[in-house]
């Protein structure tokens, strides 16, 4: 009688344990969606506060074509975007990668909401194909490589700090993933090194053309305004 009930309490055990992750799982869209949200109000009451500084996207103009096609460019990106990915991979096998994940959605969220309000306070209509060039085509790869990093991230962090200790046998698997994940990231890089700034050009030279025409329409309004005020006169 004692092997069934402990099977009994056994399997009570594991369906609690089971029930326990699934309610644990990371909430990425919602987290993502709040980020966003807090990332388009938040420019347009600094533009409303008119606190006159360099926009996000501005700055990261100046970063591409600073450096555009050059090693140091590619470093420089690799050592962002790979720092960045260490740490939070990191975070995984202690008990902060929970609220790194959090966190992290949150960024990204406010990160890319801010980049295209901002991109289109400063550039108007055209800003909103600014805002989208910047992002193209790496995000493409880096926004699901970062809701698997910080999904798996969030889940084996729970884990410790629910045991109070890491799961030996589950390492390697997480250390599996985290180097599909990195190889999926460094996709990212080439892509945001030598096609990003190819799609940029195209975009800024059409931006330049449109501001080009709307001055010279300006322009001509003006001046044909101006000789019939002196015939009034």
């Amino acid at each position: 009688c004692a092997l069934p009930i402990c099977r009994l309490v056994w399997g009570e055990e594991m369906k609690q344990k089971l029930s326990v992750n699934k309610n644990r799982e990371l909430p990425a869209y919602y987290l993502f969606f709040i980020g966003c949200v807090i990332g388009i109000v938040l420019p347009n009451l600094i533009y409303k506060m008119q606190w006159k500084q360099n926009t996000v996207s501005a700055l990261y103009l100046m970063g591409i074509y600073a450096e555009k096609g050059s090693r140091e460019y590619f470093w420089k990106v690799l050592r962002m975007r790979g720092g960045l990915f260490l740490l939070v991979a990191g975070s995984g096998l202690t008990i902060f990668g929970v609220l790194v994940a959090v966190g992290g959605m949150i960024l990204l969220g406010i990160g890319m909401g801010m980049l295209m309000t901002m991109s289109i306070l400063q550039f108007g209509f055209h800003g909103g194909l600014i805002g989208i060039g910047l992002m193209f085509p790496q995000f493409i790869i880096y926004v699901p490589c970062f809701f698997a990093v910080s999904k798996n991230v969030y889940e084996y962090s729970m884990r410790i700090w629910k045991n109070h200790s890491s799961f030996s046998g589950q390492v390697s698997t997480y250390i599996v993933k985290m180097l599909i994940c990195a190889v999926v990231l460094c996709a990212g890089i080439l892509s945001e090194v030598y096609c990003n700034p190819v799609i940029m050009k195209i975009l800024i030279q059409n931006l330049k053309r449109s501001e080009e025409r709307r001055v010279g329409k300006e322009c001509s309004v003006q001046c044909s305004a101006v000789p019939q005020n002196k015939k009034e006169d």
